[in-house]
């Protein structure tokens, strides 16, 4: 594994505090080969999946069965007013065939949408595989669902911490979410939240075209995985450490935790992309022009391997020509994650009903995602603009924005 550390500037004013934002790309071994899978769909049979939805879904999962390799293993769930294993996490080689006829006989879904029972079995699924057994492998659950959580009378339940906590206590299970239909009947909000916190994609798979272009793109990054599980592992922090986010392939922020000389982030799994990290911190100064902070020191840990500790450091000067030179790539890449970051501020404004603020991010966010070549995004933010103007449900938008702005591979490559 191969890590390149770059910060925004090398330099920092001598005295006070002072924030740096540091670019950290990963390169996979050279040679590295594609590893297996160990992948459940955990796929939303409550009465709302009725009809073209549930014909869609059925023939997506079949078609997945079909594109994964013979080494994969696959599991399905089913959760309704009860999750029921259809299949637990079984090799393609001997499967495949028995499984796609299992998907195409499916019954016809009913009861309401018991996603804490869902999530508990497909979780559970990886549970009955040994730890030896998991290694090496990428461990991965695909939500597919068109609607919000509800309890036993069909109510929808607003707390969702106690989802939260299930996907967030399994680190090396990573989870994607897909929003089946109108934004307007599922809470995009909700399911890209837990694929945040599962460091997983999201998908907002408003028509048959979206929803099969975002299965697609799971084959794909599936297809394309060298690395099961990575994880970051920060030591002798001499910084305050304000954001974490992946940035390339896609998009996803971390929590971090307070004030540490150490600690880990478990990523998810790595394709044979580049993978991209900015990690923004606060430092304070010496007041010794010529001197250097200590940021942090950072390594990598990659299905057993650890790769060399690399310091991150930044020097202290009180020449203004020194603190005007920016680093390009590390610009770009913090355009990049402010895109996806505006999206949930615009969000937030018009839910408060203030209208003036969110139009100003929009604006704003159009001109740095036009400037970006993130053609997808700006339609999308132009369209909201259109339809905040016209009294319209801006809910698709949303979700759309939010959808695109995590899409960074092309623009990090």
């Amino acid at each position: 594994m191969k890590i390149i550390t770059r910060n925004g500037s090398d330099f920092r004013p001598a005295g006070g505090d002072f924030s740096t934002t540091t670019l950290i790309e990963l390169s996979p071994d050279q040679g590295s080969k594609r590893i297996p899978s160990n992948v459940v769909l955990l796929i939303d049979s409550s009465s709302s999946m009725g009809g073209n939805k549930w014909s869609t879904v059925k023939q997506a999962a079949v078609e997945l069965v079909e594109s994964l390799k013979d080494e994969d293993r696959v599991g399905v769930v089913l959760f309704g007013s009860q999750a029921k294993e259809i299949f637990p996490l079984a090799s393609l080689s001997q499967n495949r065939g028995t499984m796609i006829e299992a998907l195409k006989k499916l019954e016809s879904p009913s009861g309401v949408t018991n996603l804490e029972a869902g999530l508990q079995q497909a979780y559970g699924c990886f549970d009955a595989r040994s730890s030896s057994d998991k290694v090496k492998r990428v461990n991965h659950i695909i939500l597919l669902t068109d609607g919000f959580p509800t309890d036993k009378q069909g109510y929808r339940i607003e707390e969702t911490g106690r989802y939260e906590d299930i996907v967030g206590k399994s680190e090396h299970i990573t989870l994607t979410g897909v929003g089946i239909g109108s934004a307007d009947d599922y809470d995009s909000n909700f399911i890209s939240r837990l694929s945040e916190i599962g460091r997983g994609s999201y998908y907002h798979a408003n028509d048959l075209t979206k929803f099969k272009e975002g299965l697609q793109a799971e084959i794909q990054k599936l297809d394309s995985s060298v690395v099961g599980n990575l994880t970051l592992k920060f030591s002798d922090i001499g910084s305050r450490f304000m954001r974490i986010a992946k940035i390339s392939p896609e998009i996803t922020v971390y929590d971090i935790p307070g004030n540490t000389k150490v600690f880990e982030l478990s990523t998810g799994s790595m394709t044979k992309d580049m993978t991209s990290f900015i990690v923004q911190t606060n430092s304070q100064g010496n007041g010794s022009p010529g001197s250097e902070i200590h940021l942090f020191s950072i390594s990598v840990e990659y299905d057993g391997k650890t790769t060399e500790v690399i310091p991150v450091k930044i020097k202290c000067t009180d020449k203004e020509s020194d603190l005007s030179q920016v680093d390009p790539d590390v610009f770009r890449a913090v355009q990049v994650l402010q895109v996806h970051l505006n999206g949930e501020q615009i969000q937030a404004s018009l839910q408060s009903g203030d209208k003036a603020k969110a139009t100003r991010l929009i604006e704003n966010t159009t001109k740095i995602a036009s400037n970006l070549g993130q053609a997808k995004v700006t339609r999308a933010l132009t369209q909201l603009a259109v339809d905040i103007k016209a009294g319209k449900s801006v809910s698709d938008d949303l979700a759309t924005i939010k959808d695109e702005a995590k899409k960074t591979k092309l623009l990090m490559s």
